[in-house]
């Protein structure tokens, strides 16, 4: 899929990513291992289900 063929979702999927990977790398939290964070947990929830949509198009 180029960028041009992206679709909103896929965007949407993107951006929930970029934005679990940029908390994960800046919060002490998140790098140690057991820890928990919740802002972490949150990110990457949205991203999972924003990745979900697309896969899910896909059948239709």
């Amino acid at each position: 899929m180029t960028a041009g063929e992206r679709t909103g979702v896929a965007l949407d999927a993107e951006k929930a990513w970029r934005a679990a990977i940029e908390h994960a790398a800046a919060c002490p939290a998140c790098r140690t291992p057991s820890a928990v964070c919740e802002t972490g947990e949150r990110l990457l929830s949205v991203y999972e289900e924003a990745a979900r949509l697309p896969r899910s198009e896909e059948g239709t």
